[in-house]
């Protein structure tokens, strides 16, 4: 038997009271975890924090690396060599994005603070940097990805990471005329491009090119040699300068990619 009450209401209606109760359920629920999660965070800060304090008074100190969604470095190994010289321990512990930060990490931030207050505030950055530059001069052969320069390798009379981009391509095209029956590119079309990928040295030699062209108009690709020619001859005939890292000239891989009109 139908309830009278009841038979104008939509079917909209009992889903969007279903979907309340569920909704509420859920919030509350949340809710709960979430005010036990804090708990749990809350005990455990302050028994690191009492624990560090202990350590601290019996002239323990430790240094911890962090993981997760923080800065990571490359030379962790010789940071340890120069840290373990002022008996400061080693130790790691992870970063997390879902637990606030005052309440994470509670004896490392103690830590922090004490070598800080002992050292100086600027004792870790510089022996980072140190560290840094040990780890370059101890990998002389390491090819370095394009972002992982301080200074990116150059092209002649480059000042600035934008002018990379733009004075390659400028000089290249000055040199390089299209074909007189060239598709060219019209309005609204996908650009054509040719890009390359090389080793540049640390003394500044050229290896290892390898291109890639892309031309949206199939008719174009019967000049596929000529301007794959003449990219690698740009690439092997400009005085590339080298990338850097730490102040030191390094083996790096240099990407290329200029687009056709």
């Amino acid at each position: 038997m139908k309830n009278k009450r009841f038979e104008s209401k939509s079917e909209s209606f009992y889903q969007l009271k279903s979907d309340t109760i569920l909704d509420s359920a859920y919030i509350a629920d949340r809710n709960h975890w979430t005010k036990e999660e804090k708990k749990y965070w809350d005990s455990t800060c302050q028994s690191d924090t009492k624990r560090a304090e202990s350590d601290i008074k019996n002239k323990k100190l430790t240094y911890f690396h962090y993981f997760g969604m923080v800065k990571q470095y490359r030379s962790n190994e010789e940071m340890n060599i120069l840290l373990e010289k002022y008996n400061i321990q080693i130790d790691s512990t992870a970063y997390l994005c879902t637990v606030p930060s005052e309440l994470q990490n509670c004896y490392a931030t103690l830590m922090d603070k004490e070598i800080g207050r002992r050292f100086g505030g600027k004792f870790i950055d510089s022996l980072r940097n140190i560290a840094e530059i040990q780890y370059v001069k101890k990998n002389p052969d390491k090819l370095y990805d394009f972002e992982e320069c301080d200074h990116i390798p150059r092209y002649p009379g480059d000042k600035t990471y934008e002018d990379f981009f733009k004075s390659y391509s400028r000089d290249f095209w000055k040199n390089v005329r299209y074909p007189d029956d060239f598709d060219y590119r019209k309005e609204g079309d996908y650009y054509s491009r040719i890009s390359a990928d090389f080793i540049l040295s640390k003394t500044g030699t050229v290896s290892n090119i390898i291109i890639d062209l892309r031309f949206q108009n199939k008719k174009n690709y019967k000049y596929s040699s000529y301007f794959i020619t003449h990219f690698k001859s740009f690439i092997n005939n400009t005085k590339w300068i080298p990338a850097k890292s730490m102040g030191i000239a390094i083996n790096s891989k240099v990407p290329l990619t200029l687009f056709f009109k």
